[in-house]
């Protein structure tokens, strides 16, 4: 998830209008994020950092221009996954030359997990992937891991499994 910090309210409500119509999750202040971008605009120029990589744009900037430098370098973040790398804005699980392609369901499971190492309660992950469910059925999140865990060791030989105690869900990465 991106954590978006900008001092122009109209880049703001742009960026984040953007990066939502490609279904790229946004997080408000308090919660957990992998991605910090931040965007200073000074009189003649945007200074951007995301997540230390920096860079300036020169004002006035085709808006387009500022949505596809952003989504260049956000596209290209991993984070390990043992000794498999893992990008969460490409969905995408690797390792060497293999590559297993996520569903967003399992993209969103695989996400919070890594976010909430000491665990997420398992309501809450059912929400954040089915957010209009009116009911919780912990069973369809249940077969979602199983086939996550079936595809990850199939396609990459990676074993991972999901630890249960009090609703509270973890990963395991053997």
């Amino acid at each position: 998830m991106i954590k978006l910090v900008c001092n122009n309210q109209l880049f703001y409500r742009t960026i984040s209008n953007y990066l939502l119509q490609k279904n790229i999750i946004i997080t408000s202040t308090n919660q957990k994020h992998q991605i910090v971008i931040d965007i200073k605009d000074n009189q003649n120029v945007s200074k951007i950092d995301i997540n230390g990589y920096k860079a300036e744009i020169s004002l006035p900037i085709d808006i387009n221009v500022l949505n596809s430098q952003i989504l260049k370098k956000i596209i290209d973040i991993n984070f390990p996954l043992g000794i498999y790398k893992y990008f969460p804005y490409k969905r995408v699980i690797s390792y060497q030359e293999k590559k297993s392609l996520l569903s967003d369901i399992q993209n969103l499971i695989i996400s919070n997990l890594l976010m909430n190492q000491e665990g997420i309660d398992k309501d809450n992950l059912y929400n954040l992937i089915w957010k209009r469910d009116k009911q919780i059925y912990i069973n369809k999140l249940d077969t979602h891991l199983t086939n996550l865990k079936k595809k990850l060791n199939q396609e990459l030989n990676l074993k991972i499994n999901f630890q249960s105690n009090n609703k509270k869900l973890r990963l395991l990465i053997d």
